[in-house]
């Protein structure tokens, strides 16, 4: 190419950080903006991710030898949609790279989803992640029952992160105002429920060998719905499911009325509807069997009394204006989406993989772009230059690389001795340290 792209990334999570990673190392003059709505980088690695699981978090390092390189810019507080229309970046930039991922809770579908105490996965997570947009969204846990829909790694963040004790957690990041009513909370009991069969969960075996290490809480599960082994062709898919079915068995069974807390770790049903007037009082379900590989209602229900649903069923793209959404993602192919205009991670094939699973995906986005636009670049563009002018005609109080530096070793001051951060969980706070006013 005989002139860099001028490339802009919107969103800094795992996906957008790999996109610009690729693009450094094949097409090094390149200049890259990556833009976020958040005043702080990385994603679900800062919002997603437990805040048990640091060694997780680490990756980051690796995303800020990107951010570093002297052609990429973190351009943070600047909302697509909200800030700049997506037909603005299209007009500045030669490349638009769409990174949002996923960023709406799947629904249920069944009667009273809409009552106080019922939570999407999204929203309760970024809660106790300290996320600037949810930092109210739990007013308050005083409750002796919790359901947990969906048997997926996630489904176990939230029950653990509900029973985690304050000494369990002191090493850790989560945020001051979940952990002053996580730790408060009377909650005696979680039942985490998914509608197919124990083999069929998708648990990971490390996520699901956390229970056994709890402090305060007893995993159960019943074992006479274990089968005695699983065999498949796939035969990591073979290990991995005998492995958690092992500890599903080494978890000892807790007797109704026992003293203690409980994490129930409960198969074969499906939610239909949850009950109370206007908050939850309790979950109607419906016993499963399978048929040809598939669960199916057969009719028998029954009813856990509760006071707080979290539904981790999956997550799907929102409508974002000028982007074609179907099915949950936008709509492309092989990461394409219109000339100039491409789509990775999840917002591209749906919330599927680990952190590391975006790298590949990035990586051949990019080679597409890349060939697209080979010898295409249009010096006419403006690039971050014109996104500069743009932020200071609306006013837009753009956050820097620099300044997010500022904004953690901020955070990391004001944590404990053995915590990694105290969060900063208002936007505004963050502006104004930088501002020099607090």
């Amino acid at each position: 190419m005989s002139e860099g792209l001028k490339i802009v990334i919107v969103g800094s999570g795992p996906a957008g950080m790999y996109a610009a990673g690729a693009i450094l190392k094949k097409s090094p003059e390149s200049r890259i903006d990556i833009l976020d709505k958040l005043a702080t980088p990385y994603g679900l690695v800062r919002a997603g991710v437990a805040p048990d699981h640091q060694t997780t978090k680490a990756v980051t390092r690796a995303y800020d030898k990107v951010m570093e390189n002297a052609n990429v810019r973190f351009v943070g507080n600047i909302g697509l949609g909200s800030d700049v229309p997506l037909a603005k970046l299209r007009e500045l930039y030669d490349v638009v790279i769409v990174a949002t991922g996923t960023p709406k809770d799947r629904s249920l579908g069944i009667p009273g989803e809409d009552k106080a105490g019922v939570f999407g996965a999204q929203t309760f997570v970024y809660w106790y992640n300290g996320h600037p947009e949810f930092r109210e969204a739990v007013l308050d846990l005083d409750i002796d029952t919790a359901v947990v829909i969906g048997n997926g790694n996630v489904a176990l963040d939230v029950a653990r992160i509900l029973m985690r004790t304050a000494p369990e957690m002191k090493d850790t990041d989560l945020a001051e105002h979940a952990a002053e009513m996580i730790f408060k909370s009377p909650l005696k009991c979680v039942h985490v429920v998914g509608r197919r069969a124990p083999e069929n969960a998708q648990f990971s075996s490390k996520e699901l060998s956390e229970f056994a290490e709890l402090i305060s809480a007893t995993p159960y599960t019943d074992k006479e719905k274990l089968p005695e082994s699983f065999s498949s062709d796939d035969k990591k898919e073979e290990k991995v499911v005998n492995t958690n079915l092992d500890l599903l068995r080494s978890f000892e069974q807790i007797k109704p009325g026992i003293e203690g807390r409980s994490i129930h770790l409960d198969f074969l049903a499906s939610p239909v509807g949850i009950l109370g007037d206007e908050r939850i009082t309790g979950v109607r379900f419906e016993r499963n069997k399978i048929v040809d590989g598939k669960a199916v209602g057969t009719g028998e229900t029954y009813e856990i009394d509760c006071q707080l649903l979290v539904s981790c069923i999956g997550y799907e793209m929102g409508m974002l204006e000028g982007l074609p959404v179907e099915k949950g993602i936008i709509r492309n192919d092989e990461g394409r989406v219109a000339e100039g205009l491409y789509v990775v991670g999840w917002a591209k094939r749906g919330p599927s993989g680990t952190i590391g699973t975006n790298r590949i995906d990035s990586q051949n986005v990019v080679d597409r772009l890349l060939a697209d636009f080979e010898g295409k670049g249009n010096s006419a563009r403006t690039g971050g230059d014109g996104l500069d002018a743009f932020c200071r005609e609306k006013g837009i109080d753009a956050v820097s690389f620099e300044d997010w530096k500022r904004i953690d070793a901020a955070e990391v001051a004001r944590a404990g001795e053995t915590s990694p951060r105290r969060k900063f969980v208002r936007t505004r706070d963050m502006l104004s340290l930088l501002r020099g006013e607090g």
